[in-house]
């Protein structure tokens, strides 16, 4: 079936929400917090602040499901909890872009727009890898691994096609990964590179590895009728010594 919207001809306010909270939650969360997380972001976008009261007579919320609500956005890393300079408690709604673009608090500059690009690439290549989308959470836990380590995004992205292969795609253990490579000084994708070829040079020319590979140049067939054989000799020289020691 096909959609249009229709061209408006009186504006009364609209509210834009991040695709990224709408691929995220429409699917997980219930309808309740749905509701109550649309209503509170359309007062803050709107009036830059929110009337609970309102909101709850305009759902018939009890004050536990207020609570609830709250909760459930806070474990799932969408409200953070914060205190303003005078100590006072708020909440403040996570924007999506700018946990995918990171917490700098430096001008925008040419670098540190490049670095964003590519750390949006690095998150649409994740997504694709493991075939999900990422929570908060996780994209919290990236941005902090890579400020932390200071390794490029192309990296991080590289951890997780390899832990793809190993078949464990869990963020915390990918983190590892990068964990692993900063304690080998490896902080690129170039880095991670050259010490793979290094190794890959020092395994072709170590004395186990000659010996390993001088002796898979035969096949199973060919390594069993050369043990056959070398068990021959063996075995007609030890008759050879029988008869000789007889012969005495």
């Amino acid at each position: 079936m096909e959609f249009k919207i229709e061209s408006l001809k009186v504006d009364l306010g609209m509210t834009p929400f991040e695709n990224m909270f709408l691929n995220m939650y429409v699917d997980k969360a219930s309808g309740d917090a749905l509701k109550f997380y649309l209503l509170v972001y359309k007062d803050i976008y709107n009036q830059g602040n929110v009337d609970l009261n309102k909101i709850q007579r305009q759902l018939d919320f009890s004050d536990e499901d207020i609570k609830k609500c709250i909760d459930y956005w806070i474990s799932m890393g969408v409200f953070r909890e914060k205190k303003s300079m005078n100590n006072q408690s708020y909440i403040e709604i996570v924007s999506f872009r700018q946990m995918y673009f990171g917490d700098d608090e430096n001008p925008i500059n040419e670098n540190s727009f490049d670095l964003s690009s590519r750390k949006q690439v690095m998150f649409e290549n994740i997504i694709n890898i493991i075939n999900r989308a990422l929570t908060p959470a996780d994209i919290t836990r990236i941005q902090e691994t890579l400020e932390d380590y200071k390794q490029d995004p192309e990296l991080v992205t590289e951890a997780f096609r390899q832990a793809k292969t190993s078949g464990n795609v869990d963020v915390k253990y990918v983190m590892g990964y990068l964990k692993t490579w900063r304690d080998q000084n490896i902080f690129t994708l170039n880095d991670l590179k050259t010490q793979e070829e290094r190794q890959k040079l020092l395994r072709k020319n170590s004395p186990r590895q000659y010996k390993r590979t001088k002796s898979t140049n035969f096949s199973n067939d060919d390594y069993k009728s050369y043990a056959e054989k070398a068990r021959a000799k063996r075995f007609k020289k030890m008759l050879e010594k029988d008869d000789s020691y007889e012969q005495k």
